[in-house]
């Protein structure tokens, strides 16, 4: 009983030290990718907009599953300062990302991380995964799986009036 006492005070204390210590609004790791049509899209490219980055892949099927929430959100925020850039990771070739992009007309850059260090330098290890970045680049909140759209609606608009 007195181990048990005693672990969950480690623990409890673990915990609220990891909240209070843990870094905030981190810098998005450096990265430079050219999209689909040559246009290298670098860090440079997330000053002065709202960002999500979504890592993905066209096989995986949460991936594809919220990719036409993605589209919408694209096209919700369209000539807003907001933008989605989307970063397929190597688990499928590069012809498969490309026809995937084209057949269904996304509306945002997407990038072919061929060797994985993007996905690597960013820590993704299950995807979906999307980083929400503000206009200084840093970022604000991770979501590991499809996000909540409302919440990410919210989100983009608080950062979107800063």
């Amino acid at each position: 009983m007195k181990k048990t006492v005693i672990l969950a005070a480690t623990l409890i204390v673990a915990a609220l030290l990891a909240v209070v210590l843990w870094p905030k609004n981190q810098p998005a790791p450096a990265f430079a990718l050219p999209d689909l049509n040559g246009r290298t899209v670098s860090n440079a490219d997330l000053q002065g907009k709202v960002t999500l980055i979504n890592f993905w892949y066209p096989s995986c099927p949460g991936c594809v599953s919220e990719m036409p929430k993605l589209v919408q959100t694209a096209k919700d925020y369209a000539g807003k300062d907001f933008q989605i850039l989307a970063i397929s990771e190597p688990y499928d070739p590069l012809e498969s990302v490309k026809n995937y992009a084209a057949s269904r007309g996304l509306p945002f850059a997407v990038m072919y991380d061929a060797d994985g260090s993007v996905g690597k330098a960013f820590g993704t290890k299950v995807y979906p995964t999307s980083f929400f970045i503000n206009k200084k680049g840093e970022i604000l909140k991770t979501f590991v799986g499809e996000p909540d759209f409302a919440a990410l609606y919210r989100e983009i608009d608080k950062e979107l009036e800063k």
